[in-house]
């Protein structure tokens, strides 16, 4: 029954990996274990600020998925995530992406959002 799926493919031998795609593997591998704790624990924190907030201001869940849309749209696209945004820097005018958090042009630091 089991060839019906894999077709009897049969595996060939496993050949080992040079030291140095074994290395980026691991490292990679680090990279990603990092991020899934790091989802867990921005879950985790978004739970609990949004139960927070609705014992304490009455708000509903509808209420919030209204917000998470006007949120979505602001960068003008329905997308499901937060997208970088041009920032003005208050000390010499000119535009700099949200994703740097710094002005390009002068090094003035923007101030960052709590959340974001």
């Amino acid at each position: 029954m089991l060839s019906i799926w894999m077709g009897d493919y049969t595996h060939p031998p496993a050949q080992p990996l040079p030291a140095a795609d074994r290395s980026a593997q691991e490292d990679a591998r680090a990279r990603v274990r990092d991020l899934e704790h790091e989802v867990e624990r921005l879950k985790l924190l978004s739970q609990a600020l949004w139960e927070l907030l609705r014992e304490k201001l009455q708000v509903s869940d509808s209420d919030l998925e209204k917000r998470i849309n006007e949120v979505d749209m602001r960068d003008g696209v329905k997308d499901g995530k937060m997208t970088t945004v041009a920032l003005k820097c208050p000390t010499c005018s000119r535009v700099s992406s949200s994703k740097h958090w710094k002005c390009l042009y002068c090094g003035q630091e923007f101030e960052k959002p709590v959340m974001g």
